[in-house]
């Protein structure tokens, strides 16, 4: 604790709240998400239109950023008794300063997405929304995983509408993410549940404890590989642009599995998280890009 007091008494305030201002939007999910959009609309565009995919993963970040810093000031007294790292709890910002942050992320990644018609903003609002409802009720419930069953699968039907190459077949997104969107929930949540449950949260992760996370969350993702495998037969997906991106995801979740089995410790519950989120994006990248091209 001395030594990150240290760390940031030699930071100009400046620094500080720049520093601040990065991590209380949650920067790993949102650009995340955003890179997601970016691939989501160049496929639906099928060209190399750089500058509308660069906006629409913009409007996506900024959503996103929108979502985590109202988290983040929704949570702070949470944080102060297990989370000395975040940028509310060592002051790097105050937490007006993270509800601004947020309002102002909404508005714009809003309006982006507005600039590609109606159904687009629909679409952002709608992802909007499910997010802020997780961070202002839903995160203490046992469907603390359902906004991410929709704003996950979201995704692709965002890119694709902005694009305008929408399909019904990405309606199947929806399905088919529950169970990532699960896993998701429960991976990021898992590195936090001894805080959390100490501080009174009674979510889906908190009410079955770490192991018990841990196995429905692999079990989550073999489930959905298994799936996605047998849509070349029912959904017409190329397997060859299909099963490349599924067999890096199963050595993915394998390499999460072994991890685990090796280290006990905090970090690899973190490592599992980010491990987790680039899985469950090389999934979806690789369900959309092959399907068929119709």
């Amino acid at each position: 604790m001395h030594e990150a007091e240290s760390r940031n008494s030699e930071l100009s305030p400046l620094r500080r709240r720049a520093r601040g201002a990065v991590f209380v939007i949650h920067l790993f999910p949102a650009v995340m998400n955003a890179a997601a959009g970016f691939v989501f609309y160049l496929i639906a565009a099928r060209a190399w239109e750089i500058w509308p995919a660069l906006l629409l993963a913009l409007s996506i970040f900024l959503v996103s950023a929108a979502v985590g810093g109202m988290n983040d000031f929704l949570d702070v007294e949470l944080d102060r008794t297990s989370r000395p790292e975040k940028p509310l709890v060592r002051g790097d910002l105050a937490p007006r300063t993270a509800f601004v942050i947020s309002a102002v992320a909404a508005v714009a990644g809003v309006v982006l997405s507005a600039l590609f018609g109606q159904p687009v903003m629909l679409v952002a609002l709608l992802v909007l929304a499910v997010g802020l409802a997780y961070d202002l009720w839903l995160k203490d419930t046992l469907f603390s995983w359902a906004p991410y069953g929709v704003g996950i699968p979201a995704l692709p039907v965002w890119g694709f509408l902005a694009a305008g190459s929408f399909t019904p077949v990405l309606l199947v997104s929806f399905p088919l993410g529950v169970l990532i969107a699960l896993a998701l929930n429960l991976a990021n949540t898992i590195p936090d549940i001894e805080g959390d449950t100490a501080f009174g949260i009674k979510g889906l992760a908190h009410q079955l404890g770490v192991d018990r996370s841990l196995a429905v969350t692999w079990i989550c993702f073999a489930v959905t590989i298994v799936l996605l495998a047998l849509t070349p037969v029912y959904l017409g997906n190329d397997p060859k642009l299909l099963f490349p991106g599924i067999a890096i995801g199963a050595v993915l979740l394998a390499a999460t599995i072994i991890d685990r089995l090796i280290s006990h410790s905090a970090a690899a519950l973190r490592r599992g998280w980010y491990i987790s989120a680039v899985l469950a994006g090389i999934l979806g990248v690789a369900w959309v890009v092959s399907l068929p091209a119709n």
